[in-house]
């Protein structure tokens, strides 16, 4: 079995565009991969207000994902003058969802993408993401208390420390990971077909025979 770390943020636009690819592979791959995600930061991004040049930059990102992997994206977003691109919060709900339903992290991650890209919600909001937790039944008393957790806040920031001290700065990041010997499938944004060969790549080096001297 290949243990496969997926790092990746849900407010992250290429993470989205790669959607369709770790989605591939887990059908491909389903009984022979476990895939654990793992959360990472974006930077000092929730601070405060997105200015119009902060905003400029991500339509940018938008467009070079949507020009390669033809994700849909919501571009009505650009309309909100006052939004605080705070990742950590649905990364927060992330962690709480994971913490109760370990198989359902990579789904629940993928649908507060489609919220946030394809829809223009906003899933910095408690209410959308208790909703999208419930989703996942996730009950909402369960999830709101989590969410208050200072606990639950300080997990998420080790989180992204310990990211941080793998040497992960960019997203998606796909490692592959075979008798604790790490390998790389992707850092940064790679078509199904070629994290596809980086894959076997390392599963036909895992199953090969020693050659007999």
């Amino acid at each position: 079995m290949i243990e496969i770390l997926y790092f990746a943020n849900p407010m992250c636009s290429w993470c989205w565009g790669f959607s369709p690819v770790l989605r591939q592979l887990q059908e491909h791959y389903q009984d022979q991969t476990k895939f654990t995600l793992i959360t990472g930061s974006l930077g000092d991004r929730g601070s405060k207000p997105m200015t119009g040049n902060d905003r400029a930059k991500v339509r940018q990102h938008w467009q070079h994902v949507v020009e390669l992997t033809g994700q849909p994206f919501d571009f009505l977003f650009f309309d909100r003058e006052t939004f605080v691109y705070d990742t950590e919060k649905p990364s927060r709900a992330v962690g709480i969802v994971r913490s109760v339903y370990p198989a359902l992290s990579l789904p629940f991650f993928a649908h507060l993408q489609e919220r946030f890209y394809a829809h223009n919600e906003d899933i910095t909001d408690l209410a959308v993401l208790q909703e999208a937790a419930g989703n996942f039944d996730v009950e909402g008393e369960v999830f709101a208390r989590q969410f208050a957790n200072p606990a639950v806040a300080e997990g998420i920031q080790k989180e992204w420390q310990q990211t941080a001290s793998f040497g992960v700065s960019g997203y998606p990041t796909l490692l592959a990971v075979k008798d604790g010997k790490p390998g790389v499938l992707t850092i940064g944004y790679r078509p199904y077909e070629q994290v596809l060969l980086a894959l076997q790549a390392i599963m036909d080096r895992a199953g090969a025979v020693p050659a007999r001297g």
